[in-house]
Order: structure tokens, then C-alpha cells, then sequence
């Protein structure tokens, strides 16, 4: 704990040094009597300070003096440099009043000299102003003088003195004087144009253009004049495109002109040309002549400063014109035409040169036409190709005629078809067939129409009862494929052909319930092997398409062949011989666009496509066959060959499926309205009693008469087999509907039962379409098993709702009906036709157990 001296001591140093206390002695408490003791101490030490500041002052009291009296002279030298600077801050203030008066004095001179500056400017002006005036006087008299040379001149030379005056353009006076200019100027221009149109008359009453080189009354006046002024005032285009507007209408526009009646040629005589009416139409020749008449006329009789830029407006115009109305008609489409063509296209080419010799504008025009000329005849060749393909289509569905299909296989002994020439004989092997469940069909032939699947669309698909990779027929068609949803507008190009499958014709195989009399009728050849040439002949309904189209690939084809023939090779047409061998799959391309279109307002119409595309697929290849026959006894280079650049078979193949399609299409449609026919029988629910038996009677019966009418609407058109074989896919698709819904039904009573033996026996009555005759006057066949593949199953049906349960039971065991039911089927109709028994029982298990 620090003491009271530590205290003390610690205050005192404070005050007087400025010392920090130790931090023992700062934290220590100060009593308060303590206080007159620090009191004294502090005051002490005063007292000591002062006595040390006198004994140091004592010490520096003579340089105190010294200090003093330095001040002293510093205050005065201060107090001089205060007077000396009013001084010049007065003589300053007298310059400035000097200089005020120099400036005012140097604004009043150059005040007077800018009045100096504009009394001359302004006299200068006054005297251009009436020099200018003294000009324009000077002008209307020479104009009134008729003297054109010097109104030009003095117009000219005014408005190099107005152009002096551009500093004073804005006074009253100059714009007078600059409005009198124009209205001269404007005067001057009127009569000058007209002096122009008088110099070059173009009478378009007349059809004539003449052109004088002098003004009538006025010597010194003439066309170089006229131009002259024309160009500095101006007017010179405007003018140019009014004559060129005029010589259109008086020269061009009659000479072009093809219509009957007002057919032209240029007569020239001295400085007159004019259109002249003649009877007959000038060729190409002569009106290519003419041109370059009216044009070296015009380009001898005109001064340059007048031919320059009416060539460039009216030869672009004139060469369109004379492409349009006259070149591009006289393109020739026969082959045979072409000398004459070659001697338009040099006449063309000599026009351009001649055009070029007058630096004229340019004959681009001209030049890209002659260069042009195998492109602009390949089109022309393609719209014509085109044109008639359309036409055809719409004009050729008027005439049909009968074809004959004719295709030939080789038989084997052991074939049916093969059997003795007696009819029981036949009659015999279709027995013995008929026994032998397990036996394989053999083929009779294939034409026959027969299928052996539920499959209505393998049904549509072999309408011909052909197989498209049967290369023993001779001109056989592929029948269509069920696709009938496909777009038709995008079926018509052929697009998605390769992405889309479409289904093959199944190969048929002959019924076992047939005779050797079941197919068309056919011709037989014996072989040296022993075994036979079966040739088979139908005959079916197309229209004259399929001989116009196959005429128009056959044309074109040819002449491609031609031109690529050494004679050929400087024809102007030689190098669009390789781009016309694609001309055949255009024609075939519009067919296929435009067949829906035009077929569609028959009411067979998609009936007559199948038949047109399928014949015309075939006749296209049976082309290309013989077309590679001839080409291999050719002399030209394999490249060259016709056969090798055509590139048809994707073309075929678009063909026959465009044909499908079309038959698929049809096919569907009449599908689903016999279905909606026999959706009125509402499932043959309740077939027994009203309203639901005479609800089924009448689908029954329109469906019966729907089968009659479309067969008889068709049998026109398809050949015998395609006939039967879409009236039994008809068929099939009816009584599949008629056996699945009865099938459906859970409860069957007896008087049920009778009135759906009735309907089926209603819907078999179509059986007689079907009816085969016998060639040699036999008896007629049944074919509606064989066209129908579910026939049997319908007539079992129809059995098995009046069959007691032991004939069930028989045809299950003994007979055929596992044939064509399953074993779920038939115990779903016995438990829907009799009421619950051990017999039934048994039945039951008995058929599911064998």
C-alpha cells in the first residue's frame, strides 16, 4: 500500500512532468488529510519553477533587445511596400480605361469595314440579279425566236449566275429570279418533249414508228438538239420510258401477238416501220427477223444518247415477251422436230450477237434461253407426258374393255388336276380325298381361290389365287393386302411403301372337296418328262388407263433411246436424254395421285383400280423385260442402254401395292357395313319373340341381299376367281359374326334354336353364287366351301341347333366336327342348348376327354 509521501510524490510529478503514477500508487485511496500538505508541496514546487525562469532570463535579456528592434524594421519595410503597391494598383486602373477606349475604337473599325464588305457584296449581288435577268430576257426571246441552241445556252449560263447567288437564295429577290428559272425551265422542257414526240411519231392506231432527224419550220432544231435539252433539263427519262411504253404498243406488242386474226409483219420504208396484218402466222424465223429489223431501225436512226437507255428498259421487256409468246412455244415435244428447233435456237443466238455488236444492254436473257434449250424441252416433254396421263385418267374411264389373263404351270402326274378325263373318275379322287382327314391338299393350279384360314385379309390378298414370287406365271398380278386404313393420298405417291409391309397373296391350294372342273378353264400340253403345261385363262374388266399409260412410258422411253443414238450427239436436246428416263416414274406417280380422285365417282371404282394398277404393273414389267431383250443386241455402251437406266421396279411394286389397297380398301368398307347390317339382329338375343325376331329377320335379310347385290355389281369387273374369292371373304366375315354371336348366347331354348337354324339356313341361301359348271356339261360344283374358308363350320352350326345330344356326341367322335370347332365350343352350345343332366354330363366329359 503506497504511503502519503508515495502520494504526494506521484501528484506532484504528475503536474509538473506529466508522469504516470505506478499502478500500486494510482489505485491507492487519497484521504482528505492529505490534502493541505499536497496543497503546500504544489506550491513549493511553483514557487521553485519561477525562480529558475528568472535566473534564465537574466541570462537572455540582450537578445531579447536585438529581437525587438529587428521587428521594428520589419514593420517599417512592410509599411513602403503597402505605398509602392497602391501606387500601381492606380497606374493599373488608368491602363484599363486606355484599353476600353482602343477596343471600342477597333469595333467601330471593324464595323466599318463589314458595311464596306456588304455594300460591295450587296452591289455584286444586284449586279448578278440583273445579269441573271438580263440572261433569262435574252432566253424567252430566243425561245420565242424559236432558236432552241440559244435558249439552251442561255438557260445554261443563268444557271451558272444563279449559282453565284447560293448565299443569297434565301431573299425575296433570288426567289423570284429562281421561280422565273423554273417556270422557263419548265416551258422550255414542255416544248421540247413535244418537239421530240413530233420527231419520233409512234402512231399505235397505225402500228407504225417514224423518226425524223429535223423539225419542220425550225432548220436549226434536230434530234441531237432535242436530246440535248432534254438530258440537262431532265426530262430525258421520264421521255425514254413514254417512248418505250409507246414502241411496245405501237411495234412490239402486234408483232408478239399470236392470237388468230391479228397476225403482223414489219414493213420498213425510208424512216417509217409499221406493223402490216398478213393472214397467216410468220414462224419463228421471220419474227426473229423482224425483231432485229425494228431494232437495227431504231439503233441507226436514234442518236446513242437515246438508244443507250432505251435498250435497257425495252429490251428486258422484249426479250420476256418474245420467250413467252414465241420461244418456248416453238420447243418441239416430237424428236422429229428438232432441225427446225436448231435453226431457232442459231437465228436465237445470232440475234444476241447482233444485239451485242450495237452495245446495247445485255442479251442474257436471250443467251440463257439458247444455253437453256435441253431443260426448257425436258419440261415441256415432262408437262406433256404429265398432261395426257391426267387427261387420260379422266376421259379413258369411259371405255372398258375385256382382257384376258393368261397364266401357265407345269402339273405334275400326281396332281388331282391331273386325274382321268372321266368325270367319275374325278369325282372318285374327290372322294378318296374327302375320306383322308389327314392328307395334304395338292395345288390344282394357281388360279384357284382357295384359302384355309379365317383370315379375311389373307382372303383380300389373294384375289388373283397367285404367289407373287411365282415366277411361272406369265402376266400374273399380285393381289392386294388388307390395309385399308392406309391414307390414300399418301398410298397414291407410293410414300412409306418400303416401311410399311403389305401382305403377300398366300399360294391357294386346292380345296378337298373339288373336281378337276373347279378352276377357269384351262389348256393342257404335254412334256417330255411325262408331266404337264397347265395354262389357265381368265378374263376380267379394265379400263383404257392401263394402255394409255404403258403407250405414254413406252413414247418416252423411245425417245430417250433416240437420242442417245450417235446421230444425236449435237442435238441441242442431247444431254436431257439421261434425265427422261425419269419421266416414266412421274407418269406412274400422277396415276397413283389422282386414281383415287377420278375412279372415285364409280361406284366400282376401287374394284377397277386393282384391276388397272394390277394389269398395268404387269405390262410395265413385261416393258422392261423385253426392253432388256432388245438392249442385249445393242451396240451402244451398256450405260447408254435404256434398260440399264430405268429404274422401274420400285414403280412396279407401288403398283401393285396401290392395287392392294385399293382392294383392301374396299373390302373393308363393304366389311363393315354387312357388319353394321347384322349388329340390327342385336347378338340374336330373344331371335323368338318380338320386336327381337323381326329385328333379325330383317338383318338377316339385307345382309343376304347386301351379299347378292355387291356380288352382282362386281361380277362385271373381276375375273371369275377374284370374284368369288371377295364374295366368299363377304361371306366369311358375315357368318364369322353370325357364329361368334350365337356362340355367345348363354341359353338357347328349342323354339330359339329352330329360328337360328332358319336364319342360317336364310344366309346359306348365297351358296348359289358360288355354283362352279362343269366344262363338259356336267354336273355344277359347289365352290362356297372352298371361297369361304369358315362354310363349314357354319353349316355344323346350324346342325348342332337342332342335333340331339347323342348326333353331338357321333359327329364329335365319329364325324368331322372337331374339324372345325374346339372342344370348348361345342360343350359351350351343348350347355347353352340343354338344361343340366347326367347326359349332358357325360356328353361333356366325354368330349373333352377324346
Amino acid at each position: 500500500m503506497a504511503t502519503n509521501d508515495q502520494l504526494k510524490q506521484a501528484i506532484v510529478d504528475s503536474v509538473e512532468h506529466g508522469a504516470y503514477p505506478e499502478p500500486d500508487v494510482s489505485s491507492a485511496e487519497l484521504p482528505s488529510t492529505l490534502l493541505p500538505s499536497l496543497l503546500a508541496d504544489l506550491q513549493k514546487a511553483r514557487d521553485e519553477v519561477k525562480t529558475d525562469i528568472r535566473s534564465l532570463s537574466k541570462d537572455i535579456a540582450p537578445d531579447v533587445d536585438g529581437w525587438i528592434a529587428q521587428a521594428k524594421k520589419l514593420q517599417a519595410d512592410i509599411e513602403r511596400s503597402k505605398a509602392t503597391a497602391r501606387d500601381i494598383v492606380s497606374q493599373a486602373e488608368a491602363g484599363k480605361a486606355l484599353k476600353e477606349k482602343t477596343h471600342d475604337a477597333g469595333n467601330k473599325v471593324r464595323l466599318l469595314e463589314k458595311e464596306v464588305a456588304f455594300n460591295e457584296s450587296l452591289a455584286t449581288t444586284l449586279d448578278l440579279i440583273r445579269s441573271s435577268c438580263r440572261i433569262l430576257d435574252s432566253a424567252d426571246q430566243a425561245y420565242n425566236a424559236n432558236d432552241l441552241r440559244a435558249a439552251l445556252d442561255s438557260i445554261k449560263q443563268c444557271d451558272r449566275s444563279m449559282l453565284s447567288l447560293s448565299a443569297a437564295q434565301d431573299t425575296r429577290a433570288v426567289g423570284l429570279l429562281q421561280t422565273r428559272s423554273s417556270r422557263f425551265k419548265a416551258t422550255l422542257l414542255d416544248k421540247t418533249t413535244a418537239l421530240a414526240q413530233s420527231l419520233i411519231q409512234c402512231d399505235i392506231d397505225a402500228r407504225s414508228v417514224a423518226i425524223e432527224h429535223n423539225v419542220k419550220d425550225m432548220s436549226d432544231v434536230d434530234l441531237e438538239l432535242v436530246v440535248e435539252i432534254l438530258t440537262y433539263l431532265g426530262g430525258l427519262d421520264v421521255y425514254i420510258r413514254r417512248l418505250k411504253r409507246d414502241i411496245e404498243f405501237s411495234l412490239i406488242d402486234p408483232r408478239l401477238s399470236t392470237k388468230p386474226g391479228q397476225y403482223t409483219i414489219y414493213q420498213v420504208e425510208d424512216r417509217i416501220i409499221r406493223a402490216s396484218k398478213t393472214a397467216s402466222k410468220p414462224d419463228t424465223i421471220a419474227t426473229l427477223d423482224d425483231i432485229w429489223s425494228a431494232l437495227d431501225f431504231l439503233s441507226t436512226r436514234l442518236p446513242k444518247s437515246v438508244c443507250e437507255p432505251l435498250s435497257q428498259k425495252l429490251l428486258p421487256s422484249l426479250f420476256e415477251t418474245l420467250t413467252y409468246t414465241w420461244l418456248d412455244q416453238t420447243v418441239p415435244v416430237q424428236i422429229d422436230q428438232m432441225p427446225v428447233f436448231q435453226h431457232i435456237l442459231d437465228r436465237v443466238s445470232k440475234l444476241a450477237e447482233q444485239i451485242d455488236a450495237l452495245d446495247w444492254a445485255s442479251t442474257a436473257l436471250l443467251k440463257d434461253w439458247v444455253q437453256g434449250a435441253p431443260r426448257t424441252w425436258l419440261s415441256k416433254r415432262r408437262e406433256t407426258a404429265l398432261g395426257a396421263a391426267r387427261s387420260l385418267l379422266f376421259s379413258g374411264l369411259r371405255d372398258r374393255k375385256t382382257v384376258e389373263r393368261v397364266e401357265t404351270q407345269t402339273v405334275s402326274k400326281g396332281d388331282a388336276i391331273m386325274g382321268g378325263n372321266d368325270v367319275d373318275d374325278a369325282d372318285d379322287a374327290w372322294a378318296a380325298d374327302w375320306e383322308e382327314d389327314t392328307s395334304e391338299p395338292k395345288a390344282v393350279s394357281t388360279e384357284q381361290p382357295a384359302t384355309t384360314t379365317n383370315d379375311d385379309d389373307d382372303d383380300d390378298a389373294s384375289a388373283w389365287d397367285m404367289d407373287d414370287n411365282d415366277t411361272n406365271g406369265a402376266s400374273g398380278t399380285s393381289a392386294p393386302a388388307a390395309d385399308g386404313e392406309e391414307d390414300d393420298a399418301a398410298d397414291a405417291w407410293g410414300w412409306g411403301d418400303d416401311e410399311t409391309a403389305t401382305e403377300e397373296a398366300p399360294k391357294p391350294a386346292s380345296p378337298k372337296k373339288t373336281t378337276k372342273s373347279h378352276g377357269p378353264p384351262a389348256t393342257e400340253q404335254s412334256t417330255p418328262s411325262g408331266d404337264r403345261e397347265l395354262t389357265l385363262r381368265e378374263t376380267y374388266t379394265v379400263t383404257a388407263v392401263p394402255d394409255g399409260i404403258l403407250e405414254i412410258v413406252m413414247k418416252v422411253v423411245s425417245d430417250a433411246e433416240t437420242l442417245t443414238d450417235p446421230s444425236y450427239s449435237g442435238s441441242p436436246i442431247g444431254p436431257a436424254a439421261s434425265a427422261l428416263y425419269t419421266l416414266p416414274t412421274f407418269v406412274l406417280a400422277i396415276y397413283r395421285a389422282t386414281a383415287s380422285t377420278a375412279y372415285s365417282k364409280l361406284d366400282t371404282g376401287n374394284m377397277l383400280i386393282y384391276n388397272d394398277a394390277s394389269r398395268l404393273a404387269d405390262q410395265i414389267r413385261t416393258f422392261v423385260a423385253r426392253q432388256a431383250e432388245k438392249d442385249a443386241s445393242s451396240t451402244l455402251p451398256s450405260h447408254l442402254r435404256p434398260s440399264s437406266r430405268l429404274r422401274l421396279d420400285n414403280d412396279i411394286k407401288a403398283l401393285e401395292t396401290f392395287a392392294k389397297r385399293a382392294y383392301s380398301a374396299e373390302m373393308e368398307s363393304q366389311r363393315t357395313i354387312i357388319r353394321d347390317m347384322l349388329d340390327g339382329a342385336q347378338g340374336f338375343s330373344n331371335c323368338n319373340a318380338e320386336p327381337f325376331a323381326s329385328a333379325c329377320d330383317s338383318a338377316v335379310s339385307i345382309t343376304e341381299g347386301r351379299l347378292r347385290d355387291v356380288h352382282k355389281q362386281w361380277a362385271p369387273i373381276l375375273s371369275r376367281s377374284a370374284l368369288l374369292q371377295s364374295s366368299g371373304s363377304l361371306l366369311s366375315t358375315a357368318i364369322s359374326k353370325m357364329v361368334m354371336e350365337i356362340e355367345e348366347i348363354q341359353d338357347i331354348g328349342e323354339e330359339e334354336s329352330v329360328k337360328l337354324r332358319k336364319l342360317c339356313d336364310k344366309i346359306s341361301e348365297v351358296k348359289d353364287l358360288f355354283m362352279q359348271e362343269h366344262p363338259e356339261g356336267g354336273e355344277a360344283s359347289d365352290m362356297t366351301g372352298i371361297y369361304c374358308p369358315n362354310w363349314f363350320k357354319f353349316q355344323y352350326l346350324g346342325e348342332l341347333l337342332e342335333s340331339s345330344l347323342a348326333d353331338i356326341k357321333y359327329l364329335w367322335t365319329e364325324g368331322e366336327l372337331r374339324l372345325e370347332f374346339d372342344a370348348d365350343e361345342v360343350t359351350d352350345l351343348i350347355e347353352a342348348l340343354f338344361s343340366d343332366s347326367d347326359y349332358r354330363r357325360k356328353a361333356i366329359a366325354d368330349i373333352r376327354r377324346s
